[in-house]
């Protein structure tokens, strides 16, 4: 486990925090953040942060299952900017980034697409390709609590093995009487970018006891920075040609071409990228509450939100195919330094120059964008019967779609020099050295190569319908019972547009698109280049000296109109496709203005339409009674049974051929006719649940419980098409699997809650869950023949070759099991202070593991999370630290092979001051020791992706009338 030494210093910084706060118990002259009622018993309301830990106290201790929850501390008030990064105070939970800032939720070791996620109760539908929900669509100025099941029960909704997270947003009728207005505008800075940006929001509510209505909207903007260095993954590369001889040979000739030896893997590539986005949400929500009389209530709700991302990613990149000069290779077999063969190599060994292959140093222009929208609609109606009879009826629709256009323009050079690659260090990047400063920025060797253009379009629909009764039987122990109904109708839809698909004029292929200019052979107007600084570039991370401070770049404009010109395309050295059926095509009209021929084409290969209907029905009993008169004890017991219709639809092409393109590496599909597929599923799931809580003393609470839960294939999986791609000589390949079926869980708790003070407790949990069915993605090997076509290689005729594909896939059959334990201590001071420490511990086995005993997708052994908080008068603040251990992010990434995460510590804080009673001032600031992540696979020199977010502070004022 390694831990910097800012973790260190960090997590010495949060426990003192907490730490002195008790040498100063008794002092009585620092007044609590409490304000008295006036009126019968004088009781305390507690606000601010701590009412946000009452509410939260008051829910956990309260409730029949394992449940922890965050909760706001007023309207408009969560006490974190972001959903995600709140809900890592709780014990058990860790959360992914995107950009900076939460996005997804790991709970118990189990990864995003394990957890459910419900808003008010509901599905909602998501943007994301899977079931994950990406809580950076969401504001947290609307939620007003978000509760993480962890043990689970007849009533609650399933489809998370790992936890169900329910987010409630506020309710008029729980306001206080008449009009209430809540505001806060702030600016936000962005360390890595230095850019400002804003965040704006307001609630509104009014109600008079029978009828009450509320609207929020929220506004924010970033312009956030992402430095990032990437591998692409360590390529088995066995048998593959090596020269064991120094770069500065000369008079090599192919005797001296030699093979990899066995379990021999080589970096893909290595990419200096430098992200910057523009990202702006928007999110809207209302409610409208009717209570004509004590017995019936209804509630109308409705939730919009807009989340963009305008990205722009320049890189350099350098991508790496045999033949590997003078590979050094560890015990592990990684190839840890190699150089490849460059112009200058090929002058100093001309009777292999026509063989090996030349370098290349590429200037890539691309986009990481997205526009994704949600909009979500509900109509609650409780009618209780009788005093022992309650009714509740639920309709529920919600719709997400994603979109975004992605470039990906690589402009770039044969390499002058031979570029030497290495990646020996085991906490810094990868790098490639041996490339003369001159060379990043010579425009006139630079030439037009490779063009993709990537459009994803996904839409998320979802409709629900639930009934809910509960009777209060009220007859002897048998307390109530309960019992319901629910149907869910989910249909998901992926559409895939990309150069890799034929656009269907005349007899032009995808090669003859994407690959119009491969092979460096046509150059350009290099009057639309311009240098572009990688300043501060990763900045004291080993290797990071070695990034080149300048490259070249241009806009998509500039580069597009280049590809698309009639001289460039009509040049006799281009190598790609029939020029005659380019320019007509050109000239056909329809195309995109800017993209012309790379307009994207359907790709059915990619695309799919998933429709999935659930039929459910639970029911429960709740028991309870004293043991002697003394002890209070409590049970629910009973069963959820559901059933699960899905049919997969889609286009698939039967494959009639691989070829390699001319000139270059690329793999070309050569397929056959479309044809629609339809591919139909259905199982069924019993859930049986049981609970029993005991209460030894007045603020003692002992748990056991028992819960089979189950989790579904994510949709995306489900799909009916292949696809294909990567290199010849790295060939992949990957698809749906429409046959998946939902693997459960049996889970088993204990834990013990002692709730010593107001607003302080310790509690200790043990957590137990059979794995069966479990799915993953997998990468298997899967042989093929690529045809490598005459004049590569040396090649005088077209030859078949033997190669293996990378065929990635979900897939049900793993088994095995996830055993934790849960220490959470939460202490309050009457002078102000307090602190709260939590940690989690999980380990796991695995029967038939495709990553050995790295665990499960998600799988983190240790987490922490440290709060220390002052609250007293008008200021509060806290800091928090947050600590996730190494973990598995995939089991089969890049390559065949693991995705690990190394340890990440982050620093938080918040503090706030009450200039009257309506104002307030705060500021709040987000990673503030510049924490990175790194991931890798299997050993640490194996670097995949080292990326820097930076830091974010935040600085406003609200207001409440």
């Amino acid at each position: 486990m390694r831990i910097s030494k800012r973790a260190v210093l960090a997590q010495s910084a949060a426990f003192a925090a907490i730490a002195v706060s008790a040498p100063v118990y008794a002092q009585d002259e620092a007044a609590p953040a409490t304000t008295e009622a006036e009126g019968e018993g004088n009781a305390i309301i507690v606000t601010g942060f701590r009412k946000s830990l009452a509410d939260s106290i008051d829910l956990k201790r309260d409730s029949a299952v394992v449940v922890d929850a965050i909760s706001a501390e007023d309207i408009g008030k969560f006490p974190d900017q972001n959903v995600a990064e709140a809900l890592q105070r709780i014990t058990g939970v860790a959360i992914d980034r995107s950009g900076g800032e939460g996005q997804s939720i790991t709970v118990r070791g189990l990864g995003p697409q394990f957890n459910a996620v419900l808003l008010n109760g509901r599905t909602l539908a998501t943007d994301n390709p899977g079931r994950e929900f990406s809580f950076d669509v969401l504001s947290a100025d609307i939620i007003q609590s978000a509760e993480v099941y962890k043990s689970s029960q007849p009533g609650l909704q399933s489809g998370g093995i790992g936890a169900v997270v329910n987010i409630t947003t506020a309710r008029p009728l729980d306001r206080p009487l008449g009009l209430n207005v809540s505001l806060s505008a702030a600016g936000i800075y962005e360390n890595l970018s230095e850019e400002f940006g804003a965040d704006l929001g307001g609630v509104i509510s009014w109600s008079n006891g029978d009828v009450g209505v509320l609207f929020g909207a929220s506004y924010n903007k970033r312009d956030a920075q992402i430095d990032r260095n990437l591998t692409g993954g360590y390529a088995l590369r066995a048998g593959d040609a090596a020269i064991f001889a120094p770069e500065s040979s000369t008079g090599l000739q192919a005797a001296d071409i030699g093979a990899l030896p066995e379990g021999a893997r080589v970096q893909q590539q290595v990419i200096f990228s430098r992200d910057v986005q523009d990202r702006e949400r928007l999110t809207l929500n209302g409610a409208l509450q009717f209570a004509p009389s004590d017995r019936f209530t209804a509630t109308f709700d409705g939730l919009y939100s807009k989340f963009e991302i305008d990205s722009f990613d320049q890189q350099f990149s350098g991508f790496f195919s045999p033949p590997f000069l003078d590979p050094q290779i560890d015990a592990n077999g990684t190839v840890t330094s190699f150089s490849r063969p460059s112009i200058d190599f090929g002058v100093r060994n001309p009777d292999i120059a026509d063989t090996v292959g030349l370098s290349q140093n590429d200037n890539v222009l691309t986009s990481n964008n997205r526009e994704a929208e949600t909009f979500a609609f509900g109509g609650n109606f409780e009618f209780e019967a009788t005093d022992s009879l309650t009714f509740v009826a639920d309709v529920a629709w919600s719709r997400a779609t994603r979109d975004g256009t992605n470039p990906f323009v690589v402009l770039g050079a044969l390499a002058p020099t031979s570029p030497l690659i290495e990646s020996v260090n085991t906490g810094g990047i990868s790098t490639i050295t041996n490339i003369n400063d001159a060379d990043f920025i010579d425009e006139s060797i630079q030439r037009l190569h490779f063009v993709n253009v990537n459009r994803t379009r996904v839409e998320d629909e979802v409709f629900e319908v639930r009934f809910d009764g509960n009777w209060e039987v009220d007859a002897g122990p048998l307390l109530n019972v309960s019992f319901g109904g629910i149907y869910t109708d989910r249909e998901k839809t992926q559409d895939l547009f990309d150069n890799f698909a034929a656009p269907g004029f005349g007899n032009i292929s995808a090669a003859e698109i994407f690959c119009a200019y491969c092979g460096y052979t046509v150059p350009f107007d290099t009057s639309i280049l311009s240098t572009f600084s990688f300043d501060g570039f990763l900045s004291g991370v080993e290797g990071a000296d070695t990034v080149p401070a300048q490259i070249l770049t241009a806009s998509f404009a500039d580069a597009f109109a280049q590809l698309n010109n009639v001289a460039n395309l009509q040049n006799a050295d281009r190598t790609g496709g029939n020029t005659a059926e380019l320019l007509s095509y050109l000239n056909s009209g329809g195309l995109d203005p800017v993209l012309g021929i790379y307009t994207p084409s359907f790709n059915p290969g990619g695309s799919f339409a998933v429709e999935e209907q659930i039929y459910a029905a639970h029911f429960g009993t709740e028991w309870g009674g004293d043991f002697g008169g003394e002890l209070p004890w409590s049970a629910n017991i009973g069963f959820r049974i559901a059933f699960t219709d899905v049919l997969s639809s889609g286009i698939d092409q039967p494959v009639i051929e691989f070829r390699e393109t001319p000139g270059d590496t690329q793999l070309v599909t050569v397929f056959g006719p479309a044809t629609n597929v339809s591919v139909p599923n259905d199982y069924v799931n019993f859930l049986p649940s049981a609970s029993f809580k005991l209460e030894p003393t007045e603020d003692t609470v002992l748990r056991l419980s028992y819960a089979r839960t189950v989790t579904r294939p994510t949709l995306t999986s489900l799909g009916v098409a292949n696809t294909f791609g990567g290199r010849s000589d790295a060939p992949l390949s990957g698809g749906g699997n429409p046959l998946l079926e939902a693997f459960e869980s049996d889970n088993f708790d204990v834990s013990f809650e002692w709730y010593f003070e107001s607003l302080s407790y310790f509690s200790i949990a043990g957590f137990h869950k059979e794995l069966g069915g479990f799915i993953e993605q997998s990468t298997l090997p899967v042989p093929g023949v690529v045809i490598f076509p005459a004049g590569n290689g040396g090649l005088t005729v077209d030859t078949p070759v033997d190669v293996t594909f990378q065929d990635t896939r979900e897939r049900n059959g793993l088994s095995g099991s996830i055993t934790g334990a849960e220490i959470a201590f939460q202490k309050t001071f009457d002078n102000g202070f307090g602190g709260i420490i939590n940690y989690t511990y999980v380990n796991s086995s695995q029967d038939n593991a495709p990553a050995g005993d790295l665990g499960f997708n998600g799988f983190t052994p240790h987490t922490v999370n440290v709060t220390g908080f002052y609250e007293s008068g008008p200021f509060s603040a806290r800091v928090s630290y947050n600590y996730r251990d190494g973990f598995l992010v995939l089991a089969n990434d890049a390559q065949s092979e693991p995705r690990q995460r190394e340890s990440f510590g982050q620093v938080d804080f918040s503090a706030s001051y009450e200039i009257t009673d309506q104002f307030q001032v705060f500021v709040e600031g987000l990673n503030v020791l510049n924490e990175d992540t790194r991931d890798f696979s299997r050993f640490p020199n194996r670097v995949l992706t080292y990326e820097r977010t930076g830091a974010r502070y935040t600085a406003g004022v609200r207001a409440k009338f």
